[in-house]
């Protein structure tokens, strides 16, 4: 409790000056400090309902991904000789075929052995390495399509190491290893690529003085060198023979990757099915992501009405703006998959009277089944032709989503949609208009197509959320924004707190001046006071 001293020992006025200074000051800072603390903390519980938001939007992209690309297709094999996946959603489609595996792929490789260790001399100058097939006569026919490779060996790398990493610098498509063969014996490894046309034929070109680099060479087939002959992939599909250079096989089965383990003597059976519950699990996880997302922006944004409290950023027009977004996604119609577009209520979601939305199983169930290729519409963006004679390709971003009607003319020029393209090759390209960035190449002679450029539901989705969490977008420069006015909000407590004490002070001094007038004043009646004393007594004599 403040202590007015002055009035303790009856100087001056008598009153408490320090109480009265301080009521008098907290009656001008109060209502200003409240109504300070009052936007700084509106503001503070804002910025943390706008992290809710932001949270909200990377919950529903990262929710999002495991849905992406799922259409419900799902490739099956029996046997461990082979593997199977999808690796292009687009294109594969429901199959089932039977597969023999006569041989499979193998990378040419050579062994050289006999060398001390690592760091044991090979000799200096260079290794010229060619790719072709060795003939069972032992002649070598060279692969036009592929290049001699060069390694060259000098003082700074001449080791079995240094030889190593030269071989593995100068070609992705030759790898080279040593290997320990024995406590005090290492050999070189060489190994091509997979297939009978990627053999290799080494010879050396030695410098004079430093012999060693023609222990590496190998211009005739040598069976002591060679550890496996280089070979194709040989397989049977429904009974058709089909060879490829790799194991790993994605220009046989549409939108399907075969990896080859083994040889079978048995056929083993492949397929892709459609699968409903597989595709409604990822219809499911979309619609609750969207359910999610638009959950935290009501209650964020809602309006209080009939005494009820309104949220944190109600009214506030960047989450208007975001709810409408949003739910425009859902009633949308998503073009470029058929010849009529798609919506998500074809596949039986439902939007209830407070903007969540459900899914009717049984209708989707129906929907699925009876078109189970259109709901890539929902979860995997394609670019298709309606014609196996003509393929598809993108450069620069995508078309605009819809379908173009590609038509080739008599004399080899092709429209898409009425408008020009130009022709390179086989291949008809447009860089200008809806349709700017498609590629078109044509397969024989070609054909008229209808081309469909669909964005998937998911992935404008998830465009939207990229978007809405860009650095420096909406969201960040509100938030930035916010952040600002609560350093400003600082700044005026603390220019509040320079203001009162200003004003302290001048009332301090104002005071002080009243209470020595009156001091003085009381001390000129005690001197009339003792005059007067002075006077009575000198009268009583």
């Amino acid at each position: 409790m403040a202590v007015d001293y002055l009035s303790t020992l009856n100087a001056g006025s008598g009153l408490n000056t320090t109480e009265i200074i301080d009521a008098l000051v907290n009656a001008e800072r109060a209502p200003q400090e409240n109504q300070i603390s009052k936007q700084r903390d509106q503001r503070t519980v804002q910025i943390s309902s706008l992290g809710q938001v932001k949270q909200g939007f990377e919950s529903l992209d990262t929710g999002l991904a495991p849905a992406h690309g799922v259409t419900g297709l799902a490739a099956s094999r029996t046997g461990t000789a082979l593997d199977i996946e999808i690796n292009d959603a687009a294109t594969a489609r429901a199959f089932s075929h039977s597969v023999t595996i006569d041989s499979i792929a193998a990378a040419h490789t050579l062994v050289f052995d006999g060398h001390s260790g690592e760091t044991a001399s090979v000799g200096t100058g260079s290794l010229t390495l060619s790719f072709g097939t060795w003939a069972d006569d032992g002649t070598f026919s060279a692969n036009t399509d592929r290049t001699d490779v060069t390694v060259n060996v000098t003082s700074d790398n001449n080791s079995l190491a240094g030889l190593r990493d030269a071989i593995n610098a100068a070609s992705d498509d030759v790898s080279a290893t040593i290997l320990k063969t024995g406590s005090s014996s290492y050999a070189l490894v060489i190994k091509s690529r997979e297939g009978a046309a990627h053999a290799m034929r080494i010879s050396a070109t030695e410098d004079t003085g430093a012999a060693g680099l023609a222990n590496f060479a190998y211009t005739s087939v040598d069976n002591n060198v060679q550890t496996v002959a280089a070979a194709d992939a040989s397989l049977e599909l429904d009974g058709t023979t089909v060879t490829r250079e790799t194991n790993e096989i994605t220009d046989l089965l549409d939108g399907m990757k075969l990896t080859l383990k083994s040889t079978t003597s048995t056929a083993s059976l492949v397929a892709a099915n459609y699968d409903t519950a597989t595709a409604r699990a990822a219809m499911t996880q979309i619609i609750a992501g969207i359910n999610g997302l638009n959950g935290i922006l009501k209650e964020m944004g809602q309006r209080g009405s009939n005494g009820s409290e309104g949220g944190p950023l109600a009214g506030d027009p960047l989450i208007r703006s975001l709810q409408r977004q949003l739910a425009s996604y859902t009633t949308t119609a998503i073009p470029g998959f058929k010849d009529e577009p798609a919506y998500l209520a074809d596949f039986g979601a439902k939007t209830e009277r407070d903007g969540t939305i459900t899914l009717d199983s049984v209708a989707f169930k129906k929907a699925f089944e009876a078109n189970p290729e259109s709901f890539a519409a929902i979860t995997n963006s394609q670019i298709v032709s309606s014609s196996g004679l003509v393929t598809t390709s993108v450069i620069g971003g995508p078309p605009k989503a819809g379908v173009y009607s590609f038509d080739i003319a008599d004399d080899g020029s092709a429209t898409i949609n009425e408008e020009a393209m130009s022709l390179n090759g086989s291949t008809y390209s447009i860089n200008t208009g809806d349709a700017a960035g498609l590629r078109l190449t044509k397969i024989g002679n070609g054909a008229d197509a209808s081309i469909y450029v669909g964005k998937s539901l998911i992935e404008s989705l998830s465009d939207f959320t990229k978007e809405v969490l860009a650095l420096n977008g909406g969201l960040d420069l509100k938030i930035d924004r916010y952040n600002d006015d609560l350093a400003g909000y600082e700044s005026d407590l603390i220019a509040l707190d320079d203001r009162i004490e200003a004003l302290r002070a001048r009332h301090v001094k104002q005071f002080a001046a009243m209470e020595s007038a009156v001091a003085s004043l009381k001390e000129t009646g005690e001197s009339l006071d003792n005059m007067m004393e002075a006077w009575k007594a000198s009268q009583q004599r």
